[in-house]
């Protein structure tokens, strides 16, 4: 028998492999109640590709042992993801594409060093500090050195790294519930989800390379947590019965590092990777009270955790989150993010059940397109603005949690400790990976005034639910092959929703008239898709077909009277078709909106060749 002692509890987690530990208390008694404080007890497991010996109860679940049929269904998986985007080969750059494949930093070699030492609009004057996004400018960058200016390229690689992700969720999940249809089921409905079509198919959306750092991370720490149990357990044989002191093992220490690498590289791809040491810790805390539980005895390998032994493990990860919190403040400018727009508590407050419902509507029920929406703010209570969406949650929150609950106290009942605690470590790691993302996205000052919800901020959420999803299938029992069944139907469902709406996505103007139909009442919507037809208006101009391009260059003015480059091209409209009273007019206003010393030029030649005195823009 041997013992060991640890400066604090490891978290209890699932290691899918034979430890081949033994177990003896260094007190005599054997009950939880005499277990001295900090105390860490290793015990048996089997391996994840052994069947549990737990009875009946693990075969009648519908299991693909076969590694090569398991094998076959996910390149099946991948085809059908690949499949169902392909479409998305064809199509353009759009919105923030244009900038950043144009960025002289991106284009050109020798900028790698700025990525790290400026924000992401640092090469556009007046561009707002309030990105710093290095990883995700190098990702960029990579792009370009594989695609260059080719649409298709970006696409393909912007489809490889959904692929990629949803490969980690499945990996994660085969991990902590050593159940290959759970895992193929959880990567697939999170690859095929209609939400991440804009993700996807806008190929500078930083929310997948994000989430590949945050899953990698996770499993980094899992595989941290095993290797510090199995080399603990050889080096507390070599130790005397009145010694407990323990040397982190070289294996256990390159995992952990690897880990903290990988949520580095998330924070520096995104802010939304902040989430993670929560998470940490979340598991730790939560999964502590299975402990208390006599069953926690079982096979498996646990550890009693406590505040002490969560912080322990969040160290790490909190160094590293203070030395991107200084490299942002240095890059931004001696501030950690610019306000977007300042809105009292209260209307923020107002807000958030509203907010929270539409990103539930893109989580459950994406029967239609949620790139964009009509902004939610509420600045006075009413039933419908504030209290019906709260109830709304309140209710989704209270099935939710059921399920969950009941997955909980059921694992321990019908599977072995060790399976156990999988799904119980899913659960939680489920749940924070679902709802800390989103709730970072009620911090509407720092997001686009009355643009501020989109279906992409669901991206890291969607692999918390479907893990969570996967978890309660595993625990589905003798209805798993229905359950089964369902889940390749609504995979069938998410397939065609997603061919449907990733047609939004084919160029700028299709994607502000889309954008602009599910949601009338969104201002920078209305003002983009002007834009857009200003741009394809002074497209007809420069083609001589000025008859087409008038009507949309009025339409836009009367809706936009500052947009001096509509006025502008109405102007050039009017000189080619010889109404030379209507062109001066034009380009007078354009003139005095914009000050440019172009159209300035431009509207006083064609004075003088009217014949009229020599003027000068009205300040």
């Amino acid at each position: 028998m041997s013992e060991r002692k640890t400066h604090g509890g490891v978290g209890e987690l699932l290691f899918p492999k034979r430890l081949g530990v033994t177990v003896e208390f260094s007190s005599t008694h054997s009950g939880n109640a005499f277990l001295p404080p900090c105390e860490t007890i290793f015990l048996l497991m089997p391996p994840a590709n052994e069947p549990s010996r737990s009875g009946s109860r693990d075969i009648r679940g519908l299991q693909l042992h076969s590694p090569r049929v398991s094998l076959a269904l996910a390149l099946g998986c991948i085809v059908l993801v690949f499949a169902v985007y392909s479409r998305s080969l064809n199509f353009q750059f759009v919105l923030d594409d244009h900038r950043f494949t144009a960025d002289p930093r991106i284009q050109q070699s020798g900028h790698v060093w700025d990525y790290f030492a400026n924000y992401v609009w640092a090469q556009f004057p007046g561009g707002p500090p309030s990105f710093y996004r290095p990883v995700f400018a190098l990702w960029m960058r990579i792009s370009f050195l594989l695609s260059a200016l080719s649409p298709w390229g970006w696409h393909l690689l912007s489809i490889a790294k959904h692929v990629a992700v949803a490969a980690l969720l499945g990996t994660l999940t085969l991990r902590l519930l050593r159940d290959s249809t759970a895992a193929l089921l959880a990567a697939a409905l999170f690859a095929l989800h209609p939400a991440q079509t804009e993700s996807v198919s806008w190929v500078t959306v930083p929310d997948p390379l994000m989430s590949a750092g945050v899953l990698a991370a996770l499993l980094c720490y899992l595989r941290y947590l095993e290797a510090d149990v199995r080399t603990g357990e050889q080096t507390s044989r070599r130790k005397s019965r009145k010694t407990h002191e323990r040397k982190t093992p070289r294996r256990s220490i390159a995992w952990l590092a690897a880990s903290v690498a990988a949520y580095f590289a998330a924070l520096l791809a995104k802010e939304t990777a902040i989430i993670f040491p929560a998470v940490i810790v979340g598991l730790d805390l939560c999964l502590k009270p299975t402990l208390d539980s006599p069953k926690g005895r079982g096979r498996s390998a646990i550890a009693v955790t406590s505040v002490s032994g969560a912080f322990r493990h969040v160290v790490p990860f909190l160094c590293v989150t203070l030395l991107y919190l200084a490299m942002r403040f240095s890059a931004l400018g001696s501030t950690l993010g610019a306000a977007t727009q300042h809105l009292s508590w209260t209307t923020a407050m107002l807000s958030w059940p509203a907010t929270l419902w539409f990103y539930v509507k893109v989580l459950f029920w994406p029967v239609r397109s949620y790139s964009f929406a009509d902004p939610t703010l509420v600045e006075a209570f009413s039933f419908r603005a504030v209290a019906l969406p709260l109830l709304a949650l309140v209710g989704v929150a209270t099935i939710l949690a059921g399920a969950l609950f009941w997955a909980w106290r059921k694992a321990p009942r019908e599977l072995g400790a060790d399976e156990a605690l999988g799904v119980r470590t899913a659960l939680v790691a489920g749940t924070l990976l679902m709802v800390l993302p989103l709730l970072l996205t009620l911090n509407l000052n720092a997001l686009n005034p009355g643009d501020f919800l989109h279906g992409r901020y669901t991206y890291l959420p969607l692999a918390g639910l479907m893990l969570l999803l996967a978890t309660l299938f595993r625990m589905a029992g003798k209805t798993r092959f229905f359950i089964l069944c369902a889940g390749g139907a609504l995979a069938i469902a998410f397939a065609a929703l997603t061919i449907v709406q990733e047609k939004q996505w084919k160029d700028d103007a299709t994607i502000f008239t889309v954008a602009h139909e599910l949601a009338p009442r969104n201002g920078p919507v209305a003002r983009n898709l002007a834009d857009t037809h200003v741009q394809a208006a002074l497209k007809l101009d420069h083609e001589g077909r000025c008859s087409e391009a008038v009507p949309v260059f009025q339409k836009v003015t009367q809706d936009y009277p500052q947009d001096w480059y509509a006025w502008a091209g109405l102007g050039d409209c009017y000189v080619q078709l010889n109404d030379l009273t209507k062109a001066e007019e034009s380009l007078h206003r354009a003139a005095d909106i914009s000050r440019d010393s172009r159209v300035i030029e431009q509207w006083q030649g064609l004075r003088a060749h009217m014949g009229l005195s020599s003027s000068v823009p009205a300040n």
